[in-house]
């Protein structure tokens, strides 16, 4: 029964062994790089088109909006300048006249500004969605077994950093 367990502990002990060695073997063969997703995106000239084009898109709803803002601040005015002139009535209708537009321009703005986030995430997410097929492609092409985002590992020397690689295969695209 000793000569057993001797054997199994000994068959034991060899297997970890060998699965330390071949895992220690293993990591010193895989190809590692690192990715400062971050600073790629904020570099890229896709981010400044898609900028221009998503302006260019809300503009006019922009221009309304400010529109709407100058109006209500004449109301306010006039509100102000005739308030001793009006009537109980004109007033209370002049700041119900106010309260009503505020509040639609509150709404306008509020959807307005959900829009435009929608319409951000989804444009970042695409330029994302491009900036990961490349970074794959780099990986594959070059041979890296790991890509890791840069802002994720506690070191890397800057020969593991392939972002300039990034930029310069989305800039050419």
């Amino acid at each position: 029964m000793k000569n057993l367990i001797k054997s199994i502990l000994l068959v034991t002990a060899l297997a970890a062994t060998s699965l330390g060695m071949s895992a220690t073997a293993s990591a010193e063969t895989n190809r590692i790089a690192v990715v400062d997703v971050g600073a790629v995106f904020q570099q890229l000239p896709q981010r400044d088109e898609i900028a221009q084009s998503l302006q260019r898109e809300f503009r006019e709803r922009i221009e309304r909006m400010q529109e709407m803002e100058q109006e209500i601040g004449e109301l306010r005015e006039r509100i102000q300048r005739d308030e001793s002139i009006m009537s109980e009535d004109e007033r209370n209708q002049a700041m119900q006249e106010f309260e009503q537009r505020v509040g639609q321009a509150q709404q306008r703005g509020e959807e307005l500004n959900e829009e435009m986030r929608r319409r951000q995430n989804e444009e970042r997410d695409r330029l994302l969605s491009q900036m990961q097929t490349v970074i794959a492609g780099i990986a594959e092409e070059e041979g890296y077994d790991i890509v890791l985002e840069a802002n994720s590992v506690a070191f890397a020397r800057d020969s593991y950093d392939i972002s300039s690689k990034i930029i310069e295969e989305m800039t050419n695209d």
